[in-house]
């Protein structure tokens, strides 16, 4: 028994000293302040990503098409029916207006005359796979810069071996959002600072010796604090909506399930209240 009081003596000890000692190197997180409802700020999320961080990173789990039906074709489907609104009441059509109904038509407009004879010929079923198959040019322009098509998986175009020779490691970025959390990627993006004692000439604070060059620098330089913070903050959304797109639906969809279960609660009591009145009451008992 005595031997037994020790041995727990000893693994509190042991516990309480691992506690003091990670509690005293907790790293500082910034407060990311991210919005996954914010559209815009995923859209110059996702573009920053494609363009500084996927030459190295994959997101394994995420395909162009996806990205582009989830952040880019409500945009492309609103400024149609924008068009189609001052086309339908013969009003002058912008340069935009006219780009939306090509998109919409897949074919080039120049005048209200022409948007008009199409709306006669095309259906709604070939307007929608049309501005489908836009938002998918508009991803290839912006998001590809490889030979990859519109529907494959976004991987990185620097092979393993090289990644683990060049880096140490080079990790998928698709579920960093919910591992790390995005207060860490946020301070870890704004976290390098000098240190020429590095191989890159870099450190970071967050992630101490880490083997990632601040590819971010350009802008760092090119930008105020506040804009350079703006980026951070929509590369960090977009790996937010990268580690789980359901979010997008799933919190719109759960307020709505929560209005539906509040109404349904109410004439549940009320129906409760009305079965249970003979019990409370008796059957032929009359009401105080």
């Amino acid at each position: 028994m005595k031997k037994q009081s020790h041995t727990v003596l000893v693994a509190v000890a042991i516990l309480t000293f691992s506690f003091n000692v990670f509690a005293s190197t907790e790293v500082h997180l910034d407060y990311a302040n991210t919005d996954i409802s914010d559209k815009k700020s995923l859209q110059r999320g996702a573009k920053l990503f494609m363009n500084y961080c996927s030459g190295c990173h994959s997101i394994q789990f995420m395909r162009y098409n996806h990205i582009g039906k989830d952040l880019f074709l409500d945009d492309i489907i609103a400024a149609y029916e924008k068009a189609r609104v001052a086309a339908l009441s013969n009003k002058p059509l912008e340069r935009g207006d006219l780009v939306a109904l090509s998109r919409a038509f897949d074919n080039e407009l120049t005048n209200l005359d022409q948007a008009k004879s199409f709306f006669a010929k095309i259906s709604n079923e070939e307007i929608e796979k049309n501005l489908i198959k836009a938002t998918d040019k508009e991803v290839e322009k912006n998001l590809i810069f490889t030979d990859e098509k519109v529907g494959s998986l976004i991987i990185s175009a620097m092979p393993v071996s090289d990644a683990n020779q060049w880096f140490g490691n080079s990790p998928d970025l698709s579920l960093v959002s919910r591992s790390k959390g995005v207060d860490w990627i946020y301070s870890y993006l704004r976290g390098f600072y000098r240190d020429d004692s590095r191989i890159f000439g870099v450190n970071n604070h967050v992630l101490e010796n880490a083997s990632m060059p601040d590819v971010l620098w350009q802008l760092k330089q090119d930008k105020s604090s506040k804009e350079f913070d703006q980026d951070i903050r929509d590369i960090t959304n977009f790996l937010d909506y990268v580690g789980e797109p359901a979010q997008l639906v799933r919190f719109n969809l759960g307020i709505k399930v929560l209005g539906f279960l509040f109404v349904l609660f109410i004439f549940a009591y009320l129906l409760k209240k009305e079965y249970w009145k003979d019990v409370k009451y008796g059957k032929w008992r009359a009401k105080d």
